[in-house]
């Protein structure tokens, strides 16, 4: 299976847009044991005030890969006809009620010079 190859800058991320991104998460307790959530949500708007470009949740987009281990995939089709531009993203789970936001940060999509 081919790698991604994205930048992360704090919890800034750079994509070619029409690519696949697979972000892998680590979710632990403040043990340090794995956490197993109970729903997670990867949301991305262009503005804060607008309605989601996309958004994942889990076992639609997240799946779980082994205890505390999260897979966050964006498909090709989530950005393949948006503006390349910057964009805002977050990933927020939740765990008995509590709602817990892990990351939060631009998306900047860049132009692809392949297109299929």
């Amino acid at each position: 299976m081919a790698t991604t190859i994205f930048r992360m800058d704090d919890s800034n991320i750079t994509m070619v847009r029409g690519d696949t991104l697979a972000l892998g998460i680590n979710i632990t307790d403040e043990e340090g044991q794995p956490l197993n959530v109970d729903s997670a949500y990867f949301s991305c708007k262009k503005n804060y005030d607008e309605p989601y470009v996309f958004q994942k949740s889990l076992n639609n987009g997240i799946t779980k890969s082994s205890d505390g281990n999260y897979v966050v995939r964006v498909a090709p089709a989530d950005t393949a006809s948006l503006d390349a531009g910057l964009y805002f993203y977050d990933l927020q789970v939740g765990k008995d009620g509590d709602v817990f936001t892990l990351l939060i940060g631009s998306l900047n999509l860049i132009h692809d010079v392949t297109t299929n």
